[in-house]
């Protein structure tokens, strides 16, 4: 139990060290998508449990495992997808879908193992969820980005 707790910590911990090779100017344009893509996450995480997709595993009170993973991996993951591929949208599909087909495919057996997820769906319908994440913040950062410059042109 303790190592699993010190695990949790990593996961959410380690993503945040790379925010300095991200840079401020980034950090500050896609801030907002991450953000929002956390706060969907998280609803559809409360959503997902209740309808039995998947289990979530007890965290460090008040958060549960997905709440680490959540706040580590899944938040940087998307500052850096925006950073490397925002504006070319084939780029920004085939980079997200090797790291969720990697991640469902290679990387649930280990959330099982080590007590962090544990999801009901096949593995296409997972993929299908994680694929729709990827629109909704795409299309998150477009339209942020068309009523930014709309808004300088009023």
């Amino acid at each position: 139990m303790k190592n699993s707790k010190l695990l949790l910590i990593a996961i959410a911990v380690i993503p945040w060290l790379t925010i300095p090779l991200l840079g401020r100017r980034s950090f500050r344009t896609f801030f907002p998508a991450s953000l929002f893509m956390y706060i969907f996450s998280k609803v559809v995480s409360v959503i997902g449990k209740r309808k039995k997709w998947w289990g979530l595993y007890e965290g460090i009170p008040p958060l549960n495992s997905m709440d680490f993973f959540m706040l580590g991996p899944y938040f940087i993951t998307s500052l850096w997808m925006l950073k490397w591929s925002y504006g070319k949208f084939s780029r920004f599909l085939i980079y997200n879908a090797l790291l969720h087909i990697v991640y469902i495919f290679l990387g649930l057996k280990y959330m099982k193992r080590y007590r962090i997820l544990n999801v009901k769906l096949s593995k296409i319908q997972y993929l299908g969820y994680h694929f729709s994440r990827t629109l909704l913040l795409y299309a998150f950062e477009f339209i942020k980005r068309k009523l930014k410059t709309s808004m300088l042109y009023i």
